[in-house]
């Protein structure tokens, strides 16, 4: 586990600063290479294998080199197959397959891998240089390419110790983070920079300075089986406890975030089973973290319930107040202004678990993919009811008829955003027929369109091109729309949100974070079986997880009602961070250079009161771009 860097000229001196801009993900090791035309290189977490020194890895014949972030969980059973081909090891480290499948299939190897990982491959016999995004997206990487010059790192500070690259804003980009509190795009906030899609590849060609990007590998929303549920149940466990056993290997302790939930139980009772089939006396540690003061609902009770029966070394930690004066470093790890306010537990988690774990397994990805969230409830719903003749004009009649509070059960800030409620509710309504894309940003998005154009100055404001998300998303009827709705969450939400966060938010505590729900082979699964297996009606999440796990788990985990995460910023707001929201957004440059409105900002604050739950996260989102632009465009020293 560690972070690359690298580009095609050759500086020493450079590379060497790159590498350091991102010590945070590699303290243990460093690695660098330098040749004609070349230069790259790396700092290490060691996790397997943990023998300095070994990097860059070789082939037998010292002409293929090898930097990479990440693990190869099916690296053993590769081994003996190359081996038995003929290939011969140095080491006992996963990456080192990497090299030898890459001699053996050329880039048709990474099909093979089982991991994640950002990979930088040079072949010196062929002067081409591969670099490649594994799967899911669970590590990233990014690249700028310019007049032949490729620069590429696992974080974007790095790229920005090139005085060359200017740090200029991309527009579209700025609106899609303020239309969803992180930006979806590939393109990066930054002008020029961006991200290599998940499942994807660069061949750059070092005599040509050429490069192509070619994808190999997506999710084929057509192909689908007609199995039983029992099937689907039964598959779905053996994969679940395979991919959870394949992410136990390891040199250095490891344990579990552990929040209570149903993702994250389930799979420390695999890690239980796991264990005892083994014979294993190594403990399962577990960590789970809750609020001091304003937490709305605690679920600290439920991880200490599945701890307690699992028998886990569990610890729990409770966040205070004063955890605001961490937002600079935060805004400053993430590279993009990224204004989920779960990236301050997550931080303070892994600062605590590091103390006693370098390697924790995660429940990201189990409501993308086996549809948890409230919010496909909503849009299955309105998908169906637009059917109806006339409902594009009734529908939204009718809705005005129920009170907010009874709305706040299938949209949670149905109450405190106010009457605007109705307007987004019959906005999402008249969408939904001809352009499902504008229906979700009209009902997940913190600024819809008519209000980031109040926001947004005339000079950075730009729409969000419903037509290209509707095409790459929602375009065809020979898929349902459920699962065109979570392969759309999947890519964006999930890979660029919540996998980003996980992955920032562990690496600058040192901890590598292992995702087994997000093992391809489930992914797969996921999308193969019919979406009635996923939400079960209008009411049943997660249907065939469940199922799948219900002799392992109390029955209170299983079927509880799905909690959403509350950080309760709105307290923040009210105490120890509103003097410095008040010194920020009334000194700000942002509207002095153009970017966001005066008068709208003062409307958002003066509308906090009325409110709360709903505006405490527009006024984050603006805070948090207000100390990403001081601090990466501005390049202020930031302190609360």
């Amino acid at each position: 586990m560690c972070g690359i860097v690298g580009f095609n000229w050759e500086d020493k001196s450079l590379v060497r600063r790159m590498a350091d801009a991102i010590k945070h993900r590699g303290p243990d090791d460093a690695a660098y290479f330098s040749d004609s035309g070349i230069s790259f290189g790396m700092r290490r977490l060691s996790i397997i294998d943990l023998t300095k020194g070994i990097y860059p890895l070789t082939n037998e014949n010292e002409d293929i080199f090898l930097v990479f972030n990440g693990e190869i969980y099916n690296f053993q059973k590769l081994r003996k197959i190359l081996e038995e081909k003929g290939h011969e090891f140095k080491t006992d480290c996963d990456g080192e397959v990497i090299i030898h499948a890459y001699e053996e299939y050329k880039e048709n190897f990474l099909k093979l891998l089982n991991g994640m990982f950002a990979i930088c491959l040079y072949d010196k016999k062929s002067g081409e240089l591969i670099l490649a995004r594994d799967r899911v997206g669970i590590k990233p990487l990014y690249y700028y390419f310019e007049k032949g010059n490729l620069i590429f790192a696992s974080e974007i500070k790095s790229m920005l110790e090139l005085s060359t690259i200017k740090r200029e804003i991309n527009i579209n980009s700025l609106n899609q983070y303020f239309a969803l509190r992180y930006n979806p795009s590939y393109e990066t906030l930054f002008q020029g920079i961006n991200k290599l899609p998940p499942g994807h590849l660069i061949k750059f060609d070092l005599s040509e300075k050429s490069m192509i990007v070619s994808k190999y590998w997506d999710i084929n929303l057509e192909k689908q089986s007609h199995k039983s549920a029992r099937f689907y149940e039964k598959k779905l466990y053996e994969l679940l406890k395979d991919s959870v056993k394949k992410r136990l290997i390891s040199d250095v302790p490891l344990g579990a975030y552990l929040s209570g939930g149903l993702d994250s139980s389930a799979l420390v009772a695999l890690m239980s089973i796991i264990r005892k089939e083994e014979n294993s006396d190594a403990p399962i540690r577990t960590y789970s973290v809750g609020f001091a003061k304003g937490e709305k609902v605690n679920e600290t009770v439920y991880a200490k319930q599945v701890s307690e029966l699992f028998g886990t070394t569990h610890k729990e930690f409770l966040i205070e107040p004063d955890v605001v004066k961490l937002l600079p470093k935060i805004v400053w790890h993430t590279d993009e202004p990224m204004a989920d306010p779960a990236l301050i537990p997550v931080y303070l988690l892994s600062e605590a678990a590091k103390k006693t774990s370098t390697v924790i397994l995660t429940g990201d990805g189990g409501d993308e993919i086996f549809g948890g969230y409230d919010q496909y409830r909503v849009l299955k719903a309105t998908h169906s009811a637009s059917r109806i003749p006339l409902f594009r004009s009734l529908g939204p009649l009718a809705m005005r008829m129920i009170p907010l509070k009874a709305w706040n059960k299938f949209q949670k800030h149905a109450s405190a955003i106010g009457k605007s409620t109705y307007r987004r509710g019959g906005l999402v309504m008249k969408s939904m027929k001809d352009d499902k894309a504008r229906a979700y940003y009209e009902l997940v998005g913190l600024f819809n369109e008519e209000e980031r154009k109040e926001l947004v100055k005339d000079n950075f404001f730009e729409p969000i091109d419903y037509n290209a998300i509707n095409k790459n998303f929602f375009n065809t009827k020979r898929v349902d729309y459920m699962k065109q709705l979570q392969y759309f969450d999947f890519k964006k939400l999930l890979g660029e949100s919540f996998l980003m966060k996980t992955d920032r938010m562990t690496m600058a505590q040192h901890i590598e974070a292992r995702v087994p729900l997000l093992d391809h082979r489930i992914v797969e699964l996921a999308f193969r079986m019919p979406s009635k297996y996923k939400l079960k009606g209008f009411s049943k999440t997660k249907y065939i997880f469940k199922r799948a796990m219900r002799k392992q788990l109390p029955k209170n985990i299983v079927y509880r009602k799905k909690q959403t995460f509350h950080v309760p910023i709105e307290n923040w707001l009210d105490q120890d961070l509103k003097s410095t929201v008040d010194d920020l957004l009334n000194t700000t440059k942002l509207f002095n250079e153009k970017i966001l409105d005066p008068h709208y900002v003062k409307k958002i604050r003066d509308n906090y009161n009325k409110g709360k739950l709903f505006y405490a996260r527009q006024i984050w989102t603006l805070l948090n771009f207000e100390l990403w632009h001081r601090m990466f465009i501005q390049r202020e020293k930031i302190r609360l």
